[in-house]
């Protein structure tokens, strides 16, 4: 049976306001990704030219819920890439409820909903892009072909949960990838800084996730942390919140002169064991 946007709007737990504006949508004519659209968006060179001419199709968007209602008919048709390649319904539906994680995050920072991630949608519909237990993973193909572990906002990151991650997802790769077995894990995220280790203690699980990996590079320029740990915030000030004992140390650090940045670090596999 082929899966309807009104199934997929259930399995990924939308919020009923967004719901009730998709059937806005849906009402008045809606809009379907034309197939030379689709293939750009299956195609990592062109994901980003494809976003911008299907933005261009479908006018103003405000609220970004036009683009969504397109994506969302469109991911109805990877669930059946998924199905011929056998992974898990459960797999998809974690997978494509990131929608669902930053709409949420919009309204409790904004008191709105609003989906802006479109840019980033092109990797869960072409099947590049999978969450298996608290991380996700993305299949980069390039000169070396890599992988790239994502950090999504409500992962656990307690070691023994981040580890069956990883283990699970080897199995998942050597069974649905296997030409992808040698490929290489890396993460670039805020949380593999080294000045961390300043403002945390070391058994906290931001630390041991860091022992996971490698630190090869770290741009401490970037202030993309803010949007993680601050998020609505983009310049360090006196304003910044202090709701969190993490909020409160790094704001201090901050303040001060330190810097925090960007890191890039490689699995080490033996310590996952």
């Amino acid at each position: 049976m082929t899966l309807t946007p009104e199934q997929l709007y259930e399995w990924i737990e939308l919020p009923s306001a967004v719901l009730k504006r998709l059937k806005e949508l849906d009402i008045t004519g809606g809009y379907r990704i034309t197939p030379d659209i689709r293939n750009m968006l299956l195609s990592r060179g062109e994901w980003d030219e494809g976003i911008k001419i299907l933005r261009d199709e479908l006018g103003d968007d405000p609220d970004g819920f036009k683009i969504l209602r397109a994506m969302l008919q469109m991911a109805c048709e990877t669930y059946e890439r998924y199905k011929e390649i056998g992974i898990e319904k459960e797999i998809f539906i974690s997978t494509m409820k990131f929608c669902t994680r930053f709409i949420n995050a919009h309204y409790d920072l904004y008191g709105d909903y609003r989906f802006d991630w479109a840019w980033w949608f092109p990797r869960q519909l072409a099947c590049k892009e999978f969450r298996i237990g608290c991380l996700e993973y993305e299949f980069v193909e390039g000169i070396e072909d890599l992988i790239s572990v994502h950090i999504p906002s409500d992962a656990d990151l307690k070691r023994d949960t981040v580890v069956h991650s990883l283990l699970s997802f080897f199995a998942f790769r050597e069974k649905y990838f296997p030409d992808w077995s040698k490929a290489i894990l890396y993460c670039e995220s805020w949380l593999l800084s080294p000045a961390l280790k300043e403002l945390l203690p070391e058994n906290s699980n931001i630390i041991k996730f860091q022992e996971l990996f490698s630190v090869e590079h770290t741009d401490y320029q970037s202030l993309a942390v803010m949007d993680w740990v601050f998020p609505g915030h983009k310049e360090v000030s006196h304003c910044l919140p202090e709701k969190t004992s993490l909020q409160k140390h790094m704001k201090e650090f901050l303040l001060k002169g330190g810097k925090v940045g960007w890191s890039k670090g490689y699995l080490n596999e033996d310590k996952l064991f």
